[in-house]
């Protein structure tokens, strides 16, 4: 029997948006079965390694993602303030304007932790590494952009989780705002 004709990207989009909601414990077969309009057979088939297959998809795609729209355009030879501005506005669509959980921290939790820890890890590093670069393009000294680089990455997450708990996603802007500000200066 063929499988059924669904954009294999369109199926990984759905397959996130339930762990997005639900976080990797939450996410039922049933669930994801229904987000992405397969059959729970045709899930298997997809991904033989079932819900653990699933979520590895998932980091996989927003891997690449970030590979090219975070750490590709900062390593970039573009000049440097353009670069912030696209990536930033890059991070408020990724997230909706801090509407959306961030996947990572879905995907970190309970017993999804010890399963994804490496790959979230390397993710995060990336962003990391990726920010400070550009740190030093824009003139500061090692220390100072290493220090700028984990103070992106932790501006976002923090304003994500206060953005979608207190239902203000303005302190998501704010913290983008703060970014670009502590860069730049």
């Amino acid at each position: 029997m063929a499988l059924p004709k669904v954009d294999p990207d369109i199926v990984i989009e759905r397959l996130m948006h339930v762990f997005r909601s639900v976080g990797y414990d939450g996410a039922s077969l049933a669930e994801l079965s229904a987000s992405t309009g397969l059959k729970k057979a045709s899930l298997y088939h997809r991904f033989p390694e079932g819900k653990v297959g699933m979520a590895n998809a998932v980091l996989d795609y927003v891997g690449g993602w970030s590979d090219s729209q975070i750490s590709g355009v900062l390593f970039s030879s573009d000049p440097a303030p353009e670069r912030m501005d696209a990536v930033l506005n890059s991070i408020n669509i990724l997230y909706e304007g801090g509407r959306l959980a961030c996947i990572l921290r879905a995907m970190g939790n309970g017993t999804a932790e010890e399963i994804f820890r490496d790959k979230i890890d390397d993710m995060f590093q990336r962003w990391i590494t990726a920010f400070t670069h550009l740190a030093t393009d824009l003139g500061h000294d090692s220390h100072e952009a290493e220090r700028l680089g984990e103070s992106a990455l932790i501006k976002i997450q923090g304003s994500l989780i206060l953005a979608r708990s207190m239902r203000k996603p303005e302190l998501f802007q704010k913290a983008l705002n703060d970014i670009k500000t502590d860069f730049l200066t």
